[in-house]
């Protein structure tokens, strides 16, 4: 009897041979060339490798959206039910200041083109590197830019797709903090 048990990976590769590499669940095609490989992050600096600084825009990053916890052990980020995981907008321009990870107490909500910078646009489902940025889920994420309307807006990216859009900010959506690395 043949084993028809395939990964993902295997089963794209059969049908097209796009993918060039997988996270823990993203689709990476081979076509694009990655704009943020790993070799652009310092790992395993402080909080036992939770946070990831970015050698490209200088940006020091919390590998885990707020509402996960890191777990060292495993190098991935678990839920976390004592947080908040999902945020309107005047919400997540608050939260940094409930955060203290690392020893910094300077974390903030990212703007739109800092956000966009740790996009993954050969990838989907997650569009990120999942290597740096583990258990991320496929969800928008707030930036800290006000939308261009009459106000009510500002702007969120979408990590599945890594479509940027101008949204409510009643809206509820996930949250990752950054500062400026030293």
């Amino acid at each position: 009897m043949m084993d028809v048990r395939l990964s993902v990976s295997q089963l794209l590769l059969s049908l097209g041979g796009l993918i060039l590499c997988t996270f823990s669940h993203a689709a990476c095609l081979n076509n694009l060339v990655q704009e943020t490989p790993t070799s652009r992050f310092l790992l395993g600096i402080a909080v036992n490798n939770a946070l990831a600084t970015d050698t490209h825009t200088g940006l020091m990053w919390q590998r885990c959206a707020l509402g996960q916890q890191w777990q060292a052990d495993k190098s991935r980020c678990n839920l976390n039910l004592a947080q908040q995981r999902l945020f309107t907008w005047p919400e997540a321009l608050a939260a940094p200041a409930a955060s203290q990870l690392g020893g910094y107490s300077d974390w903030r909500l990212p703007n739109k083109n800092e956000l966009a910078s740790i996009v993954e646009r050969a990838c989907t489902g997650p569009a990120i590197n999942e290597t740096v940025f583990p258990s991320t889920t496929s969800a928008e994420f707030w930036s800290s830019t006000p939308g261009r309307r009459e106000g009510g807006y500002a702007w969120r990216i979408n990590f599945k797709t890594g479509d940027i859009l101008n949204i409510q900010i009643e809206q509820t959506y996930s949250v990752r903090l950054v500062r400026d690395a030293e």
